[in-house]
């Protein structure tokens, strides 16, 4: 069976906790992610901020120039690369989490989610077809005004 590591996305875009929270959010929209992995300069896990963590700026937008350790998860489920896949289902079923760092001895090497997992099923099962190349690929946000087929 596939382990983490065979799975995983690799070139993690990752905020260090003395990073502005503007630069987390600018980050996560431009990369179209649901939170980040907090990291020191080694590459060290330290905690995760997502998007859940950051809601109560809504409340204050004069908070942009917080810093990432303000809002941080420090406390972060994180799985090691020789793991099993059924672990990592189970930690995003059990704990209700969408993604889980990915690390080789402390330093993170990856970021695994449920999609990730998801597509891996229907790889295995042979339900995604090379000629529907779309559910392998995110979805392309509608532009306004257009009109769609």
């Amino acid at each position: 069976m596939a382990k983490i590591k065979d799975l995983m996305s690799t070139g993690v875009i990752s905020v260090e906790p003395d990073d502005s929270v503007e630069k987390a959010i600018r980050l996560m929209i431009k990369h179209r992610l649901s939170g980040l992995p907090v990291t020191d300069s080694t590459g060290r896990l330290l905690g995760l901020i997502s998007e859940f963590d950051l809601l109560e700026l809504v409340w204050d937008p004069q908070t942009g120039q917080d810093r990432v350790y303000q809002y941080m998860t420090r406390e972060v489920k994180q799985i090691d690369q020789d793991a099993e896949l059924a672990t990592a289902a189970e930690s995003f079923r059990t704990l209700s989490i969408r993604r889980l760092p990915v690390t080789r001895d402390g330093q993170v090497v990856g970021i695994i989610s449920r999609h990730d997992l998801l597509r891996y099923v229907m790889q295995a099962r042979g339900q995604v077809a090379p000629v529907v190349p779309s559910l392998l690929s995110p979805v392309e946000p509608a532009v306004s005004g257009a009109a769609t087929p």
